[in-house]
């Protein structure tokens, strides 16, 4: 499992740092969990082909982490040098469908091409995984907007967790326990708090509780990327590795 971090930033805009977007290669495909603006360019300054995607899934539905699906799919559409033949999968949490249909109303008929979009709403809560060529994908409620989930990609090799926005969540502690590799949003200062995001203290926490290997800190404010945050979450006794996102960073599993 091969894991790039195509955007690390936020909402602010940056030089350094795109919005939200990780790109993950496993079991042969290509999967992006959340588009944020700026990601297709991202992928191609990672060397990751943006035509190349099987699969894509959104946390939630905020622009930082959407917007750049209607680029994806309107380069793909026009911009590709060979036509696409195989699917394209879409998904999202309930209400999915809804948001789906308000993109395409304003951007279908630029968006559409001559292949299969397979458009899918996830449920707030997982009971059973989607079984993928690269694992087993898992999902749970995160403490940011009502839709919102994390991600838990599982193979025979350790877990990936993808947190998206969100707070202490008691749901994402269970998700990831025993991962191996979390990306998880550190987006505010522990003096600075914002409801609905995660501080130091708070990643310390859910990734001690969690007793994932590895954390890589991303959706970095820029009152966050200015604090020691390894020596954060050393104080706050997490003591596995810790990571702090930058775009294009690779990590492996």
């Amino acid at each position: 499992m091969e894991i790039t971090v195509v955007g690390s930033g936020t909402v602010v805009p940056r030089l350094e740092r795109r919005q939200s977007c990780v790109v993950v290669e496993a079991g042969g495909e290509q999967l992006i969990f959340d588009l944020g603006s700026g990601a297709v360019r991202g992928m191609l300054q990672a060397g990751l082909d943006p035509f190349g995607v099987d699969r894509i899934f959104f946390t939630h539905f905020h622009p930082d982490h959407t917007a750049d699906v209607v680029p994806l799919l309107f380069s793909t559409n026009y911009g590709s040098p060979e036509r696409r033949t195989r699917p394209l999968h879409i998904s999202g949490p309930r209400p999915f469908g809804e948001f789906w249909r308000s993109v395409t109303d304003a951007w279908g008929e630029w968006m559409a091409g001559g292949y299969v979009t397979e458009v899918s709403e996830l449920p707030l809560s997982c009971a059973e995984p989607l079984r993928l060529p690269g694992g087993d994908l898992w999902w749970a409620p995160a403490e940011h907007r009502p839709e919102s989930i994390a991600y838990r990609l599982e193979s025979a090799r350790g877990a990936f967790v993808y947190t998206g926005d969100t707070e202490y969540s008691a749901s994402v502690v269970d998700l990831a326990q025993g991962a191996h590799t979390m990306l998880i949003e550190c987006a505010f200062p522990d003096d600075s708090p914002v409801p609905g995001h995660l501080t130091p203290s708070s990643v310390a926490r859910m990734a001690r509780e969690a007793g994932v290997e590895r954390v890589v800190l991303t959706h970095l404010y820029p009152a966050t990327e200015s604090l020691d945050l390894p020596g954060e979450l050393a104080r706050g006794a997490y003591g596995g590795e810790v990571l702090v996102a930058e775009d294009g960073m690779r990590l492996s599993l």
